[in-house]
């Protein structure tokens, strides 16, 4: 530290070490007095809270600096300064006027009893839980039962990233650009119940999980809505059967608390999951915000892909059960799916079916069994209008088949709402997997609905001359012609699908309803506001309860609102963008959390495998029932770069709500199924904090992946090879594959699926540079390996294809181009430009030594 201006005899002598040193100490004496300005200038702002100063001249770095040790000293000092005035102080008891809400039947009783002391407080609380209860839209992170942030914006702490934890400042400054207005979140949250059960106190930081509420002028922030109370539920007109009850806390994954239309979205969900990871299989997309994934964890928590799967190989199945056996193909009108079965609604009625489809109510129903096994299918969808409109009480999925109604179809009520299942319509008619490559055209709907579909919706603007060329295309085929000629889709009959966001013109309506007439097929036609001429019509009110006046049926309707269509479609933009792999020379290593390379991975008696299936070993024994949670309990904590407090876990695992007996109960089985170590230790471990994490006794084969991969950047290229193939030897195929359906929806904030990627195809790129043009069969095994976790990463296709070209105990170029093609194309990608170019400079002739064509 300097302590005095260097004299001017000292500056103007000849240089030497002596002079080189002082005008060192010139140098840090100048540095010193811009921090001291820079500090100076910070202090006067933060105490007369005029906001950010103006930046100092050439400062910047000098006065970030600055800015952050006075907020954190200010901050510090704020609270250590009234810590003994808070040592006197009881703090508040939570206040009494807000309901509660229940996160699992039955449970709210004793949950609530525990929060209160006191036989008599016990009595009032159990009296309140009983009354009616507030809702609000479930927001990932914030307990059902916090209702006093309804309305209001609430910032939710971050878990730590490294040595860095979230502070008061920080959530300040990122969200209302000025970190010296923490003091109005602390006001704003002082005294309240946190998930954990801490409240925000003097002298007391932050903890990773909790729920702060928020400025009015916050940026970058959710506003906790409050929930439309639904009409109370009729009875059914046909009932099914329930499936086995889950065990009681097992079953508090699912939560009394509303979720987001889409975060209960069902197929809906399924089918936009279900693109947009096929959009991402084709290429390398941009990478997304932190925002734009949580809208995808909303996607992953509501998307039931094994209903979705289940229903398109039962119809796939069908079609090809009827062609084999010579059957028409029914005529299905609607369809319902449930835990247990696929259910046809069929008119008319058939009273013959292809095993193993079971006949019911004299041929006007037909069920499959879900556990029956049925072999994959890749033939055309037998009925690509079917429509998913919600789900009803029963919890089955409603579907009805907008071909065979044989009329248009409009929905009146709630015209918001309206138009929200308008284009949860639109969306699964381009895109639900139990259809084809088709297109559906819409007319004044909104524009974020049209960039999810992308090429597979086209936007009208004169339906008029639309409709025209329909009617100057079809020809008038009997409804039993078309469902027979639907397995022929290469005979060129051409389905047309049409969403209306405003009612179209009186002429139209009228050729509408002729196109979309009883006796023929082919055209399917949806109106988000009513039509005269309508032959179908959906009610719809506000608080999204759909009901099928035709049919006597009532759902929950699937709704794509206007804020999720926003995030959807910027998910699908940067999905379809090519963003290359890194912009330097390689792509980063991260630095695994837990200290093992393979060795460990191989012999350690707790593991957790992610690169292929999902693989967990432990040395405990669990009922089978509850394996798949704690399953995911111990994943969720694997891949954590840092210790995780059960707040986390818990809205991350149960992001529908859970109590904090079912949480911690099931921590402690999980802690009981892991196991301990030599030493007797549990291998799930909490820190002074009660921060959750797992030991390094447990091995986890990405984190052996990284040490191995992070070892070779600095080795010789012998040493460097040989790490990089062991690394490889790890990968068994793609990312955490064979996990459940509806499970593991928090994976996104991790962004481990896209790292990994990159990781692995770094890595096996890299061997074939150090093996080639030695040793191609070595280069051949790296792109092999690199394959099975990146099937469509052309980059290693190109390897492979130069690598087979120079490996004489290889198949050759020709069979390993023709392999490739058929790969992207099961991908739905097309081969880059790059691609092609060395194909053709490789396969001149475009022919194999056979003579067969390979494109």
């Amino acid at each position: 530290m300097p302590t005095g201006l260097p004299a001017r005899e000292q500056l103007t002598e000849p240089i030497s070490l002596e002079a080189l040193l002082a005008v060192l100490l010139a140098v840090v004496w100048l540095a010193w007095l811009q921090f001291v300005v820079c500090t100076v200038i910070e202090v006067s702002s933060f105490v007369s809270d005029r906001g950010l100063p103006r930046p100092v001249p050439l400062s910047g770095r000098s006065q970030a600096l600055a800015r952050a040790l006075v907020g954190t000293f200010l901050v510090g000092t704020s609270f250590l300064g009234t810590s003994g005035a808070a040592n006197a102080v009881v703090a508040p008891a939570p206040e009494r006027s807000a309901p509660v809400i229940q996160a699992v039947d039955g449970s709210g009783d004793r949950e609530v009893a525990q929060e209160v002391a006191g036989a008599e407080d016990q009595a009032e609380a159990v009296e309140e839980s009983r009354a009616p209860r507030a809702r609000m839209v479930h927001v990932p992170g914030v307990p059902s039962s916090m209702t006093d942030v309804i309305g209001r914006k609430v910032a939710i702490v971050q878990p730590p990233d490294g040595a860095y934890h979230d502070n008061l400042w920080d959530i300040a400054e990122r969200t209302m650009g000025d970190g010296r207005r923490w003091k109005e979140i602390y006001e704003l949250n002082k005294g309240r119940k946190q998930p954990d059960g801490q409240q925000l106190v003097l002298g007391r930081l932050i903890q990773p999980g909790w729920v702060l509420i928020m400025p009015e002028d916050a940026k970058n922030v959710t506003r906790v809505q409050a929930a439309v109370e639904a009409p109370p539920a009729t009875t059914p007109a046909s009932p099914v059967e329930q499936g086995p009850a889950a065990p009681a806390d097992e079953g508090a994954s699912v939560s009394e608390a509303p979720l987001t239309p889409m975060a209960s979205g069902g197929l809906l969900a399924a089918a936009l999951l279900g693109a947009l990871l096929a959009e991402r299989r084709r290429r390398r997309g941009l990478a997304n915000t932190a925002e734009e994934l949580e809208a995808e964890v909303q996607l992953r928590i509501g998307a039931d892909e094994e209903r979705a799967r289940r229903l398109d190989r039962a119809l796939r199945g069908l079609a090809e059960l009827c062609r084999t056996e010579r059957l028409q193909l029914p005529q299905v009108y609607a369809v319902t799916v449930s835990s247990e079965s696929v259910e046809l609604h069929l008119a008319p009625r058939v009273e013959t079916a292809p095993m193993p489809w079971a006949v019911q109510d004299e041929g006007s129903r037909w069920t499959l069994a879900a556990d029956v096994d049925l072999p994959l299918e890749d033939g055309p969808a037998p009925y690509p209008a079917l429509v998913c409109l919600g789900r009803d009480d029963d919890d089955r999925d409603v579907l009805l088949d907008l071909e065979a109604l044989g009329g248009l179809v409009s929905l009146s009520g709630s015209d918001a709402v309206a138009r929200e299942v308008t284009s949860a319509l639109a969306v699964q008619l381009a895109f639900s997997p139990w259809s084809d490559d088709q297109v559906a055209h819409c007319y004044r709907l909104s524009p974020a609905a049209a960039q999810i579909a992308g090429s597979q919706m086209q936007v009208v603007d004169d339906v008029d001359a639309l409709l025209a060329s329909w009617s100057g295309q079809r020809r008038h085929r009997p409804a039993h012609d078309v469902l027979s000629g639907r397995l022929r889709r290469s005979d060129g009959e051409t389905a047309h699908y049409l969403v209306l966001g405003e009612a179209p013109s009186p002429a139209s309506v009228e050729l509408l309803s002729d196109l979309t007439g009883e006796n023929d097929r082919g055209v399917a036609v949806v109106s988000a506001v009513p039509v005269p001429s309508a032959r179908w019509t959906l009610e719809v009110d506000e608080a999204g309860r759909l009901r099928v006046p035709l049919l006597d049926l009532e759902v929950q309707a699937v709704r794509i609102t206007a804020d999720t269509e926003q995030e959807v479609a910027a998910l699908f933009a940067k999905a379809r963008e090519t963003a290359p792999v890194h912009a330097g020379d390689r792509v980063a290593v991260p630095r695994p959390p837990r200290a093992g390379e393979d060795d460990h991975w191989a012999t350690a008696p707790a593991r957790v495998g992610v690169l292929g299936d999902l693989a967990v070993r432990t040395t405990g024994q669990l009922d089978p029932a509850r394996v798949q949670l704690a399953t995911e309990v111990v994943v969720f904590l694997a891949l954590q770069q840092s210790p995780v407090h059960p707040s986390v876990v818990a809205a991350s695992v149960w992001p529908g709500g859970v109590t904090p007996e079912v949480r911690d109960a099931t921590i402690a089985r999980v802690r009981d199924w892991l196991g301990t170590d030599s030493a007797g230790n549990h291998l799930l471990r909490e820190d002074e904090e009660g921060r959750l994490f797992l030991s390094d006794d447990v091995a986890v084969d990405w984190h052996a992946f990284c040490a191995l991969a992070l070892r070779a950047r600095t080795s010789a290229p012998h040493e460097e090879i040989e790490l990089l193939r062991r690394a490889l030897q790890l990968v068994r195929g793609e990312f955490l594959t064979g996990r459940p359906s509806q499970r593991y929806a928090w994976l996104p904030r991790t962004r481990l699926e896209r790292q990994s990627v990159d990781l692995v195809v770094d890595t096996a790129h890299r061997v074939v540079e150090l093996s080639l043009p030695n040793d191609p069969g070595g280069a051949v095994a790296a792109c092999r390996a690199g394959l099975r976790l990146a099937p469509a990463s052309q980059v290693l296709w190109r390897d492979l294809v130069v690598s087979e070209s120079q490996n004489p105990d290889g198949p050759g170029a020709p069979a390993v181009v023709a392999e490739m093609r058929r790969a992207l194309a099961a991908c739905g990608a097309t081969p880059e430009a790059e691609t092609e170019a060395l194909v053709e400079e490789l396969l001149p002739s475009g022919a194999d030594p056979h003579g067969e064509a390979i494109a």
